[in-house]
């Protein structure tokens, strides 16, 4: 296992929704690449690699556009809603009624105390920011919020990578390039949309583990 070159977070976040792309490419374009009887080493390892390529073009895009864009600007990040911020617009909560459910008002309290005690009195992300490296101190819990990174991340990535594959398939089908079929579009904007649910439920997830973590520290003592 030490000798393999990849790490569990690259097959799953980066091969796979590579892969998603190079499947999508062949269909649409008819080139038939990967109905082949048999795929030569030379061949596979060639797959392989441009698949991985593809991977990190979706990781760069699906951070920017999703993460970036879409949630930080529209959704608001997780380190606010949890703290009890309102969404934008009303029915962004029935949309997303776990995303915008808070913390209990007992907790969101410990968590502003045990910031106040730091000397800290920020808010939103600043107020992540501030308690990410003090509950990572602990090398169990920076584990954790590894394992939440690494699912929140796998799951936006391929969210991304699903949808892009179901407008790819839909302009297919418009150009009359080559012939496609509508289900696999549907298919597939379907799974995409299913995966930005749990990437909104492991984003959220990764921020909800992290102040109930900082909110039970230790208060430092006062000068």
């Amino acid at each position: 296992m030490d000798n393999i070159p990849f790490s569990v977070y690259d097959f799953f976040a980066y091969l796979s929704s590579g892969a998603v792309w190079v499947v999508t490419a062949d269909y649409v374009l008819g080139t038939g690449l990967l109905n082949q009887k048999e795929i030569t080493p030379v061949f596979g390892i060639t797959l392989i690699i441009f698949a991985y390529v593809c991977g990190h073009i979706v990781a760069h895009f699906s951070s920017f556009i999703i993460e970036h864009l879409l949630v930080g600007r529209l959704l608001k990040r997780p380190a606010s809603t949890l703290m009890g911020e309102a969404p934008r617009w009303w029915f962004l909560s029935l949309l997303f009624p776990n995303y915008f459910r808070p913390l209990p008002g007992q907790t969101q309290r410990r968590v502003n105390e045990q910031a106040e005690a730091r000397g800290a009195k920020s808010t939103g992300e600043a107020l992540f920011l501030h308690a990410y490296p003090v509950v990572t101190l602990s090398a169990s819990l920076q584990a954790r919020l590894d394992d939440f990174r690494n699912q929140y991340g796998f799951a936006r990535n391929m969210s991304f990578a699903f949808i892009i594959s179901a407008i790819s398939i839909l302009i297919a089908h418009r150009l009359g390039y080559h012939p496609v079929r509508w289900r696999w579009a549907l298919l597939s904007a379907f799974t995409g949309v299913t995966l930005f649910y749990r990437y909104l439920k492991f984003f959220r997830q990764y921020s909800y583990e992290l102040f109930l973590r900082y909110a039970e520290l230790v208060r430092p003592s006062a000068p």
